[in-house]
């Protein structure tokens, strides 16, 4: 995952100089722009545990000057085929924005229209969904099923690599460091009647991670804790639109864990303030009676108290990163990616502030290449 700072003023100049946005697509590996037209082309990515996904249109199938069908492209373009995507400016270099595969082809006919074929691919999380089968594990221990799992799509060729709490195996200087959790669990888990992105998920929530795919990328790890902006961005230079809604829905004071050690003694941990955010208010500060909705799980992966505390900690910013929810719109952003935060000013003094990034959406039509994004915050 792209842990690098980038400089927005220079993203946004590129596009003041009237840079015309830029794409690759392969296909199989074979390079289609260029050879074909493209009149749309929408790439979402996720870092909620949904699955990534893009579409976009090929105009023009029909040569009527020669009444030929360009038949290259039925033959490239089929449900399976591996899919890439680049984007960015022509002038400028390009970034990966989709890794994938195919999932749809459609082609439309209309009387006074040359046929056109719309395609919509998913990412390695879209694959899993496909999985289904029924398979005990011997060892609970949640790190390994999911790197297991998650190595699944790379070998079905439609992700390249698995991440699983990098930032634990190699902290990086400006973060700070977290525990494995639930490392000695030893009680076997049994997936059933699930498919392998929804056994994901409930890892995840159960482990206080964060699962996602990103450029081929399948992540499994504690993105929030990585505090440090992806960039800057100031409404009116680049920053087309921002909004920013806090609502107290969902939000709780305390978070207890339960659970056993590993001789089935009863333990617990709790947690009650948010370690995430910036200098805001959380949703107790906002409103004190909040203190007395506490929030009480048990938890089969934990075995020490030092566990529990972590895993709640860990639930309460989870719950507390719904605070604060809402998005925006900027000039074309290859590089803005979700699960990183990105700072934005220019507005208010309590709207000026660091936010995580949960979705971006880059689009090209007829109106231009735009970015669209999504954010949470955990303070108001």
């Amino acid at each position: 995952m792209d842990q690098k700072t980038y400089d927005f003023a220079q993203i946004v100049k590129w596009n003041d100089d009237h840079s015309a946005p830029g794409i690759e697509i392969y296909v199989g590996g074979k390079r289609l722009d260029g050879i074909f037209c493209f009149s749309f082309l929408e790439v979402e990515q996720s870092a909620d545990g949904t699955a990534g996904g893009c579409s976009f249109v090929i105009d023009g199938l029909y040569d009527y000057e020669h009444s030929n069908w360009l038949n290259r492209a039925m033959e490239l373009i089929r449900p399976g085929a591996v899919l890439e995507i680049w984007m960015g400016y022509a002038r400028k270099a390009l970034s990966m924005v989709f890794f994938g595969y195919i999932d749809d082809c459609t082609i439309e006919f209309g009387e006074d229209a040359s046929p056109r074929l719309l395609v919509s691919g998913l990412d390695g999380l879209g694959y899993l969904m496909n999985i289904r089968e029924e398979k005990n594990y011997k060892s609970g221990e949640a790190i390994p099923i999911a790197e297991q799992i998650l190595k699944k799509s790379v070998s079905a060729g439609v992700a390249k690599k698995v991440t699983v709490c990098e930032n634990i195996i190699d902290n990086k200087p400006f973060e700070k460091p977290t525990i494995r959790p639930s490392s000695v669990f030893e009680a076997p888990i049994r997936k059933e009647k699930v498919d392998d992105w929804k056994f994901l998920n409930l890892l995840a929530q159960r482990c206080g991670l964060t699962l996602f795919a990103l450029n081929g990328e399948m992540i499994f790890d504690d993105v929030m804790s990585r505090t440090r902006p992806i960039m800057t961005m100031t409404l009116g230079k680049g920053l087309l639109s921002f909004r920013k809604q806090v609502s107290l829905a969902h939000q709780v004071g305390k978070v207890e864990i339960w659970g056993r050690d590993v001789n089935q003694k009863p333990i617990t941990g709790s947690a009650s303030n948010v370690s995430v955010g910036g200098p805001g208010k959380t949703a107790v500060q906002l409103f004190p009676q909040l203190s007395e909705a506490v929030l009480r799980e048990y938890n089969e992966f934990v075995r020490t108290e030092d566990e529990c505390k972590e895993l709640a900690q860990r639930r309460l910013d989870g719950i507390a990163m719904g605070l604060v929810s809402g998005g925006g719109t900027c000039v074309g952003i290859p590089m803005l990616i979700p699960g990183r935060y990105v700072r934005i000013e220019g507005m208010d003094p309590g709207s000026n502030d660091t936010y995580f990034i949960t979705k971006v959406r880059h689009l090209i039509d007829e109106n231009g290449y735009r970015t669209f994004f999504e954010i949470r915050g955990a303070r108001a």
